[in-house]
């Protein structure tokens, strides 16, 4: 189907949350939970990395904000206030800058305040060393340069865990082993060749410029890289620090790229600034 959501909550007003790349959009449950009083929310799985279908041909970001348009049309969505985790963010904030007026509040989680790097190897490991050339050739040849895409990757059904693989990517993400984490492990889903073209329309993005130009309001909470070197900790601090817009809100959470589950902090940031 071309939107796979899934709903929760019972306030009047709507909520959409975008999870991050490998994630269901049940990956919003907490959040949907913690604010289930004032909003219904719309948790919709990314198109092509989850169980909605992909977007054709070498898109960009407007393409992602179209598609999400498209679900509020098609659904009589007047206004909404969106969540956005990583490349969710990415959606959410080119769905804000593109339809201003359709968007109520804006939350961005660990995005948004820094274009991605030309060889972004911490993000994409080896990989990393050839995404420029990657991506060039992939908007010259278009999509038939990632190869076809088969009928079992586009099934998106992500392999079964193990008990230790569960262990060890609660270790690795810095987040504590329980229940909803190891239900959301479970349940990640595969990148299909559509969803890594949404992945390359991200890496060319320009979000800071993009960002400064929000019209709406909008909470941006990052993670301050808490036990990462020292390094990476002052680049974060300099991203965010370039971020001048009378719209914009920034907390720091500590933790790193999922620092929304683990700082107990976040939730009352999220529940102050949507009130």
């Amino acid at each position: 189907m071309k939107h796979y959501v899934e709903i929760s909550g019972m306030g009047k007003e709507i909520l959409i949350f975008l999870p991050g790349t490998g994630w269901a959009g049940n990956f919003g449950v907490p959040i949907a939970n913690a604010l289930n009083e004032k909003f219904t929310t719309h948790m919709i799985d990314l198109p092509g990395i989850g169980r909605s279908e992909g977007l054709e041909g070498v898109v960009d970001m407007t393409d992602a904000a179209n598609w999400l348009n498209d679900y509020l049309e098609e659904h009589r969505i007047k206004k909404v206030t969106i969540i956005g985790h990583s490349l969710g963010g990415g959606i959410a904030l080119s769905f804000a800058y593109n339809y201003p007026k359709k968007v109520k509040k804006l939350v961005l989680l660990d995005i948004g305040f820094a274009k991605i790097e030309r060889f972004p190897v911490q993000m994409f490991g080896s990989v990393g060393y050839f995404l420029p050339l990657i991506s060039v050739l992939h908007r010259m040849f278009g999509q038939k340069f990632l190869g076809n895409e088969t009928q079992e990757s586009s099934n998106n059904h992500s392999k079964e865990k193990t008990e230790e693989e569960i262990k060890a990517q609660c270790k690795s993400l810095g987040l504590e082993d329980s229940e909803f984490m190891r239900h959301a492990i479970v349940n990640q889903q595969e990148t299909t060749l559509k969803g890594i073209s949404l992945l390359l329309a991200l890496y060319r993005c320009n979000m800071p410029k993009i960002l400064n130009k929000l019209e709406v309001p909008c909470l941006i909470l990052y993670g301050n890289r808490d036990g990462n070197t020292p390094k990476l900790q002052n680049k974060i601090k300099r991203q965010v620090g370039r971020i001048k817009h009378s719209n914009i809100t920034i907390k720091e959470l500590s933790g790193g790229h999922y620092a929304h589950v683990s700082d107990v902090r976040a939730l009352d940031y999220l529940t102050s600034f949507l009130e």
